[in-house]
């Protein structure tokens, strides 16, 4: 990688507040509302792929799909862009998108072994605005984790609009990553794209 030790660190908490929104999880036998019911779905399904013991760009693709699935890509990118979204042309915005799903899904084909075999237990929903938040707890090989997980309502079910983990929320996390690469390149978007790109050869 072009990158030193501290973007390796980086790019860990990364994927582990990236996958927390993906993780398998063993919840209740019936979710007490419609959010939580989405949530086990996506968790169910990740934790298939995850247990599967693969790696390597087959997983990977797999994973970007259920990223796509479920997940608010365009509005997670948008914001994590900040004020340079105005920046980006027109003709790269797809582009951008899609690398950074892919860039997720490297992420947690990377780690993958971290969130085999992973529990999730509901702790409480609640509505914040025109967001659903549930308040979780992650049970794994590390240890647990307080994960929280925002959902939006779309097309009369839900999409992941965000999710926290260690206290930081994933388009927090982005946005400082990128902001940092946008402002040494003094809004040139070629090294964060190529930063992006580098996930495909992890």
């Amino acid at each position: 990688m072009s990158v030193g030790d501290d973007w390796r660190l980086s790019k860990r908490q990364l994927l582990i507040t990236a996958a927390a929104a993906f993780l398998g999880m063993n919840g209740p036998a019936a979710a007490s509302t419609a959010a939580e019911d989405y949530v086990t779905r996506i968790a169910k399904d990740v934790m298939n792929l995850a247990n599967q013991g693969k790696k390597g760009p087959a997983l990977r693709s797999k994973f970007a799909a259920l990223m796509n699935r479920y997940v608010n890509i365009k509005a997670i990118a948008d914001y994590a862009l900040g004020p340079y979204a105005r920046k980006l042309p027109a003709g790269k915005r797809e582009e951008f998108y899609q690398l950074v799903s892919n860039y997720a899904a490297a992420l947690f084909v990377y780690y993958v072994e971290d969130f085999r075999g992973t529990e999730l237990e509901i702790v409480s929903t609640s509505k914040q605005g025109k967001f659903t938040v549930i308040q979780s707890q992650i049970t794994g090989s590390g240890g647990r984790e307080q994960v929280r997980w925002r959902l939006a309502s779309s097309g009369g079910g839900f999409r992941v609009n965000d999710v926290n983990i260690k206290g930081v929320w994933l388009t927090i996390a982005m946005k400082d990553r990128f902001s940092k690469v946008l402002k040494a390149s003094k809004g040139d978007f070629g090294p964060l794209f190529a930063e992006l790109r580098e996930a495909e050869t992890w």
